[in-house]
């Protein structure tokens, strides 16, 4: 019988019937879609993730088609029943992904050139009237210097994902992220900090904040 275990996070559909969730197949590793109906939260379908470690999963804003989700594969090798003890980094494999929300086909992936760093945490903003994905990283470098410094953002413009690049040391670790007002916000709590960056990926600066966490932006404010 496959064993499955959920990665963290679930996204309603428009009509309020579907439930998706990000889900792994705790024998492979592999990445899943969990396809679930809203009433009895029975599993309708499952489709592959096309890679390891899925976490967040949103609409995708940037396809002039409807009906798309993006979902970001962290792609660091654990196993949930080990407390997600981290295995294997060397062979990490992070992406974000387009699917089809109907099907399950795969429509595109991408992958930073940094294979160490690993894409979970998703929020849309907006830069110049367009849509654009900020995804929060977690670096899982060897190198403490090289983790330390590493950037804590990358931004997606569904066409092309690159990460930005910080003026100043973060650990390495973007806990959360979220959009306000042409702006991405996000959480690393092991520099006790928020960093602000705005929609092309300029750093804005720091706000201090002792063991900042999850975000969220609500009435005009960010929480």
């Amino acid at each position: 019988e496959a064993r499955r275990a959920f990665a963290g996070h679930v996204l309603g559909s428009a009509d309020g019937r579907t439930l998706y969730t990000t889900e792994m197949d705790l024998d492979s590793g592999t990445g899943l879609i969990g396809v679930r109906d809203v009433a009895t939260l029975q599993k309708r379908a499952e489709w592959p993730t096309h890679g390891i470690d899925p976490h967040q999963l949103m609409w995708d804003r940037s396809s002039t088609e409807t009906g798309k989700l993006i979902v970001a594969n962290g792609g660091v090798p654990t196993q949930p029943e080990t407390g997600r003890v981290k295995r294997k980094l060397e062979r990490m494999d992070s992406s974000v992904v387009r699917l089809d929300a109907r099907t399950g086909d795969l429509n595109g992936q991408w992958r930073l050139d940094d294979r160490r760093l690993s894409l979970r945490h998703l929020a849309w903003g907006e830069a110049s009237g367009q849509p654009v994905l900020g995804i929060a990283l977690q670096a899982e470098h060897d190198d403490p210097n090289v983790k330390a410094n590493a950037p804590v953002l990358a931004l997606f413009d569904g066409r092309s994902l690159r990460s930005i690049p910080l003026p100043q040391a973060m650990s390495g670790y973007g806990g959360d992220i979220a959009a306000l007002d042409g702006r991405f916000a996000v959480s690393c709590p092991r520099a006790s900090s928020v960093a602000l960056f705005d929609a092309t990926g300029v750093c804005l600066g720091h706000l201090p904040l002792p063991e900042a966490g999850a975000l969220t932006s609500v009435a005009e404010r960010l929480w």
